[in-house]
């Protein structure tokens, strides 16, 4: 059997639309411009806003932005300074990820102690 679109023909499935590029950004902020920065520009803060103050009263505020969002800022006055390309750095460390599955569907059961690194080993352990 096979899905048929309502004029008759076969579905065509697309691609997932791929987003544009990220940069870790900062962006030079007053305490007056952060909430119009915010409510202006949809913008990627990560967990939550950051700002880190300077001595003056201002600030930067750092985000990640696409390229015609940085764009954008820029024609609004703010002063951006563009670090990384963080969608390219997840690329690169997606293509360190081994292929497959390491536990056979469960047939093959994890190995070594399950402890974290860097916690002292005789802390939290129930007996």
């Amino acid at each position: 059997m096979t899905d048929q679109s309502s004029s008759g023909g076969d579905r065509s499935f697309r691609e997932p639309e791929v987003p544009p590029d990220r940069f870790a950004v900062k962006v030079a902020v007053t305490p007056q411009t952060i909430t119009e920065l915010l409510r202006r520009f949809a913008l990627d803060v990560g967990c939550r806003p950051h700002v880190e103050p300077a001595p003056d009263g201002s600030g930067t505020f750092y985000a990640f932005a696409s390229q015609d969002q940085i764009q954008e800022i820029r024609a609004a006055g703010y002063s951006v300074d563009v670090g990384e390309n963080v969608s390219e750095t997840g690329r690169q460390r997606m293509a360190e990820v081994a292929e497959g599955d390491r536990f056979e569907g469960g047939r093959v059961p994890p190995r070594g102690l399950g402890t974290k690194p860097g916690r002292d080993p005789g802390r939290g352990t129930r007996r």
